[in-house]
């Protein structure tokens, strides 16, 4: 990784230790302040986090409402799509948990917990075929994961899951309590901070598990979702890549960090033309000039790494 890169990263992190939570506004990613409300004035990451409150204490209408709202910002984030299902789980409707979960691993394919609650639905809902599909996908990432993996204890309990109701499809199905243990600004803050150490050391597929779970917790956050893209176009994923930058600046058009990141993914994959409208962009951002600005003006002269 280059030498800027860890520089962005250290600030970030300094910044996410000296701020408020992630959530509530503060931390790196260039973004330069907190994501922007959606055109109906929500904020997608402050709503978010009022949906797992209400989740927790077995809200779940209220859950439902909040999860709504954000979703109407960000219609394809996995998280919110998992946590809605929850909602809809805990008020017994599994017609619509199905279909938030079909949302959920539509565009996350490796959401371990959404197979797993996936599969069991189906079953409940008489389609053993759909089930095993759902099974199938768990044991393929079975497979490819070793025991120390982050995700091998919960394909296991999803594997499990899918299995009971396979076998007794009028069993209950209830949220257990540590469903969403995980989902706090204060865990999702962490998570992020480790993902900076992971990106620092470049180990760009354990940082993702990471921001997996930053994004879980925090939900739609733009600057999640940069490092996200970024990681991903580290390790070449670059279509990948591009979803969570979009994504992003959807959140936030003025995310410097994003900005520059697309704009040097362009770089990387020769649309120099559409490398040098997102400097156009950002120098419209920066005013008074910026650092990304400049890194990506050096991307477009040739002077990346």
């Amino acid at each position: 990784m280059k030498t800027r890169d860890l520089m962005l990263i250290a600030a970030a992190v300094a910044a996410l230790v000296a701020t408020p939570a992630l959530a509530a506004g503060g931390g790196g990613g260039g973004g330069g302040g907190a994501p922007s409300a959606s055109s109906s004035g929500v904020d997608p990451a402050k709503r978010y986090a009022q949906g797992l409150e209400q989740l927790k204490a077995s809200n779940f209408k209220q859950a439902e409402k909040a999860f709504g709202d954000v979703l109407r910002a960000a219609p394809k984030d996995p998280s919110t799509n998992f946590m809605m299902s929850l909602s809809q789980i805990g008020q017994q409707d599994f017609e619509s948990a199905r279909k938030y979960l079909r949302n959920t691993v539509k565009y996350d394919a490796n959401h371990i917990q959404a197979r797993g609650w996936l599969g069991a639905i189906e079953a409940k809902l008489g389609d053993p075929a759909k089930a095993a599909e759902q099974k199938t996908a768990l044991e393929a990432a079975k497979a490819t994961c070793a025991m120390t993996c982050p995700e091998a204890k919960a394909i296991d309990t999803s594997l499990a899951r899918i299995d009971m109701y396979v076998a007794n499809p009028a069993n209950p199905l209830q949220l257990s309590g540590d469903l969403v243990h995980f989902a706090s600004a204060k865990d999702g803050d962490a998570a992020y901070l480790q993902a900076f150490g992971l990106i620092n050391e470049g180990h760009y597929e354990d940082a993702l598990w990471s921001l997996k779970d930053a994004a879980l917790a925090l939900g739609p956050h733009p600057d999640v979702l940069t490092y996200q893209g970024f990681a991903n176009r580290k390790l070449h994923n670059y279509d990948v890549a591009v979803s969570y930058y979009s994504a992003a600046l959807k959140l936030a058009p003025d995310h410097r960090g994003a900005n520059e990141y697309l704009g040097e993914y362009y770089v990387e994959t020769g649309q120099m033309a559409k490398a040098r409208q997102q400097l156009v962009k950002l120098d419209g951002i920066c005013k008074f000039g910026c650092e990304e600005a400049e890194e990506l003006r050096r991307w477009i002269a040739g002077g990346h790494s």
